[in-house]
């Protein structure tokens, strides 16, 4: 069935700016307006052939050593080996491009939050998020439904920013932990850099190839409904996974002693998820704010 493209002269709101305008791209920033032809699995299909043809022989490399080898590709950066490789962000941001497709594929809810998931599924700040719901509602008097529309339009693309955010927050977490190596806070950066290049592989690739079968089975929508239906044995996994793997990066960038890498690497994996909460706590203020 052939999938046809929104009217380019209808007028839309932007979910970036909220100007009003006509055609395909708003006239205030440029962004372009969504159609069901970009929901389309043609379209995410045509965006993975794209990564995947024009991903040389150096990003292959590159993104096989940062999952098989931990640290390896820091350690090398580090030391000045860089022309085989692919540069730290430069990584980051394709995978970051294959996550988006996964969640968009699967139905993953990580990073872009839905307004549902704040409300019901929220255990740290419950009460501050309906009371900000409810007044942006008697604010702007619309409906609930609305203002998730509006909120999860917002959110999806805020999240493709506000992700990069985590790199900064966990250059400063192995700045203060390894203060007494004497290493540039930079150095850093390329650490945090990997480090969260390879959480976006293991959301990306392996939570949907571990829930996708679970999937099935059940008869789940998504595998949102899978995880939230077995939150503590994948939380479990992935924060095992996590842990073995930075240890060993830890070890190999900053020469560490084992039991010192090990105590890091499980205090980090343990407050992960409370960091996720954190940065989503932070999409729902910024994502109100901006609807």
């Amino acid at each position: 069935m052939s999938v046809t493209p929104a009217s380019p002269d209808a007028a839309f709101l932007c979910p970036t700016c909220g100007t009003e305008s006509a055609g395909s791209f708003c006239r205030n920033c440029g962004e372009r307006k969504l159609g069901s032809e970009d929901r389309s699995l043609r379209h995410y299909f045509d965006i993975a052939m794209d990564f995947l043809t024009h991903f040389d022989s150096k990003g292959y490399r590159s993104l096989w050593l940062l999952v098989t080898r931990p640290g390896f590709l820091s350690a090398e950066q580090l030391r000045g080996s860089r022309v085989r490789y692919v540069r730290p962000l430069s990584l980051f941001i394709s995978i970051n491009v294959v996550y988006y497709f996964s969640i968009a594929l699967f139905g993953g809810i990580t990073f872009t939050t839905p307004l549902d998931i704040q409300l019901h599924m929220n255990d740290y700040y419950p009460g501050y998020a309906a009371g900000k719901v409810e007044a942006k509602l008697q604010k702007e008097g619309i409906t609930y439904a609305a203002l998730k529309t509006h909120y999860n339009d917002k959110a999806g693309v805020l999240s493709r920013t506000l992700i990069f955010l985590f790199i900064p927050v966990f250059a400063l977490v192995f700045y203060a932990c390894f203060f007494a190596w004497r290493r540039y806070f930079v150095e850093h950066v390329v650490v945090a850099t990997h480090f969260w290049s390879f959480n976006l592989v293991l959301l990306a690739v392996f939570v949907p190839a571990l829930t996708t079968p679970v999937m099935w089975w059940t008869g789940a929508p998504n595998i949102a409904a899978v995880y939230a239906a077995n939150d503590f044995a994948l939380s479990l996994i992935l924060q095992v996974c996590v842990a073995a793997y930075l240890y060993v990066m830890l070890r190999r960038v900053y020469r560490a002693n084992r039991g010192y890498c090990a105590a890091i690497a499980l205090a980090i994996a343990w407050s992960l998820f409370h960091v996720v909460w954190l940065y989503r706590f932070v999409l729902f203020v910024i994502t109100l704010h901006l609807i």
